[in-house]
């Protein structure tokens, strides 16, 4: 089976290795397992944490468990490792890592390399991230690879069933499985991990730390409305359900955060198709929002977890498109009412619990969404207590340290 896996690689793998080896490509040669040399320096002989985060997202949620291991594991070198570009500049500006690279690339000769040149004695990876190559190679060496705040979402399970025999071998190559939730836990299971090495550890988001907020909103109380991690479409139906709750109430004040900031132009266009006037984050002065324009454009990344507070209420994109949704959890854990769409498969089980506790709203197009937001707006104590409610259901339940026992009882 990894000589058939191995055979679809190298199709992409004709062209791509080569073209990482040019000039243009210089910042993605790490995919190759191809290291600066200051970093293999830092390495040199240490004993070796490397966790690997898939998305900029599931970097922010580690970064308290990031910070309890390097309390525990004292002079152990740290390092991390995201699939971005993007990602891996914002890893190397956290104090607890001693270096931050880019995975390899599946190949073998890619894999050998990286892992010759960090020799880590732990590897930690969370969501879940299966590469077959990268946990072949390592259970190889002896070196105990962990899945933390592991997730296995509806869809991608059904879509796993169609090669359930191949991902049981490979899942064979992981020490331990912490699953987000018993539901998780039972579909990982059911794929052909070792049930004894199943357990639930939690998700991480949950106690993840929200950057501090530089972005000073001046907007009336219970007026600000943020849709957040919006696709393509969702735009469209925010902007004519902001334009059209105006009329009612003057105040209101929109934070528009595509999920993709290479989106900007289409959004503005969208906006300014509605007759919306707005603003770029980059382009305010002194950090400072006083809600004219009405529409402010966050093109930035990482601040938006910090400004979900004292919001009226959030939309969480990719609920409305057919995408599956995005984190419900930071404007839940900062008290505020959230409202998604049907299609929230990435997020079912959060989402479920929102609905039965009255912290979220499922809605189902846009007048719903309308319909929705304008309660919140006419009724302060409804928008608190909903808002209260959210923040109750993602209380934390102590993920950090459940996922460090299981890290930690891994290297004995």
């Amino acid at each position: 089976m990894y000589a058939l896996y191995n055979l679809l690689l190298a199709v992409p793998g004709l062209a791509v290795a080569p073209a990482l080896r040019l000039p243009r490509f210089r910042a993605h040669r790490e995919r190759l397992g191809v290291y600066a040399p200051e970093l293999l320096e830092r390495v040199r002989g240490q004993k070796v944490l490397w966790l690997h985060n898939a998305s900029i997202g599931e970097l922010k949620a580690s970064r308290p468990l990031l910070r309890r291991l390097r309390e525990e594991l004292g002079e152990w070198r740290i390092v991390l490792s995201t699939t971005s570009v993007t990602g891996r500049d914002l890893a190397r500006e956290l104090a607890e890592a001693d270096g931050a690279v880019l995975l390899p690339l599946d190949f073998p000769a890619s894999v050998e390399r990286a892992l010759d040149a960090i020799g880590p004695s732990l590897f930690v990876f969370t969501e879940t991230e299966i590469w077959p190559n990268l946990l072949r190679a390592l259970r190889r060496r002896g070196v105990p690879a962990v899945l933390l705040s592991g997730r296995v979402s509806p869809r991608s399970f059904r879509r796993y069933l169609w090669i359930r025999p191949f991902l049981r071998r490979v899942l064979q190559d992981v020490a331990l499985f912490g699953m987000q939730s018993e539901a998780e836990a039972e579909r990982i299971r059911a794929l052909g991990a070792p049930p004894e090495r199943v357990r639930v550890t939690g998700s991480l988001k949950l106690e993840a730390i929200a950057e501090p907020r530089a972005l000073a909103i001046e907007s009336p109380p219970g007026f600000l409305w943020i849709a957040a991690s919006t696709h393509a479409g969702e735009e469209d139906v925010c902007a004519r359900v902001f334009g059209r709750l105006r009329e009612r109430f003057a105040g209101l004040r929109l934070l528009l955060a595509p999920r993709h900031l290479d989106r900007l132009p289409a959004v503005e266009s969208v906006l300014r198709a509605q007759g919306l006037d707005f603003i770029r984050r980059t382009d305010l002065r002194e950090n400072r929002w006083t809600g004219e324009p009405p529409v402010l454009l966050l093109d930035t990344l990482g601040e938006l977890a910090g400004l979900y507070a004292g919001a009226a209420a959030a939309f969480v994109g990719g609920t409305l498109a057919r995408v599956g949704g995005h984190n419900l959890l930071e404007p839940a854990r900062a008290g505020v009412p959230v409202l998604y769409g049907p299609h929230v498969e990435n997020v079912a089980a959060l989402a479920d619990v929102l609905d039965s506790s009255g912290g979220g709203f499922r809605v189902a197009d846009e007048a719903d969404l309308a319909a929705k937001l304008e309660a919140l707006l006419d009724d302060p104590e409804l928008c608190a207590r909903t808002g209260r409610a959210a923040q109750a259901t993602v209380a934390s339940a102590g993920s950090v340290e459940a996922s460090l026992r299981a890290a930690l009882e891994c290297l004995a």
